[in-house]
């Protein structure tokens, strides 16, 4: 046994070197919990704002200070604004972490009308992209210019691209009853509008299940083929 203490504090450095490495990992998860964390891109709900393999810092202090190593609030300085991308505990099963953007505050009034999102009966800004800024910004399989339509849409003072599919979606995404916003609570959806389990389909995100705001891509990793995307290398995201 004290042939392997010696062996372990010859390669440690010995107790005090230990110390210091016990206190920055200590220092590297209490930021991570409080102030900003890392996060990957699983899926394209957010296409094309963040593609598949987008890592992304998190800001927890957009919203308030939390309770280090929870998701509690210990203060609160500002809520999300319509336009905003979260991330949040998804409300099905809170072991999951899931991002959106925010388009309905409480007490809004939100419907989406053949595709079109209305916001307090009226309907949220856009403009179709035309087929050359089409092909810069989509990625993938859905360059095919005829299989979806893309739109600039500006939620407030917020503009960003929203992809609609014209022949492939989930049901029951393309049109959505007037629904409230409960108070303490936020309705979101997905960039990739025709491809996004978002509030839609299972309702409205607490203002306590945020875990803080998306702001910023710090690296990014392809697939088919495989590649890095340099160009997506710190991106803010709006």
């Amino acid at each position: 046994m004290q042939r392997f203490i010696k062996v372990f504090h010859k390669i440690t450095g010995g107790p005090e070197n230990l110390k210091t490495l016990g206190i920055a990992l200590f220092v590297v998860l209490l930021i991570r919990s409080s102030v900003a964390a890392p996060y990957k891109i699983p899926t394209g709900s957010m296409r094309p704002t963040l593609q598949i393999g987008d890592h992304l810092f998190v800001s927890k202090l957009a919203y308030g200070l939390k309770l280090p190593f929870t998701n509690i609030n210990l203060t609160t300085w500002s809520r999300p604004k319509r336009g905003d991308v979260i991330v949040f505990k998804y409300p099905k099963d809170p072991r999951k972490d899931y991002i959106k953007r925010v388009v309905g505050l409480p007490g809004d009034r939100v419907e989406i009308r053949a595709g079109q999102l209305y916001v307090n009966g009226k309907p949220v800004a856009r403009q179709d992209v035309n087929d050359e800024e089409q092909h810069r910004v989509v990625e993938g399989r859905y360059r095919r210019s005829e299989h979806y339509r893309l739109y600039l849409e500006t939620l407030d003072d917020v503009a960003h691209y929203v992809l609609h599919h014209r022949d492939y979606f989930y049901e029951g995404l393309h049109d959505h009853p007037p629904v409230v916003v409960k108070e303490d609570h936020y309705f979101v959806m997905g960039d990739n509008r025709h491809n996004s389990r978002d509030s839609r389909e299972w309702g409205f995100v607490s203002f306590k299940a945020i875990r803080g705001r998306a702001l910023v891509i710090f690296f990014s990793l392809k697939k088919n083929p495989w590649g890095v995307r340099w160009s997506r290398f710190g991106r803010f995201i709006h």
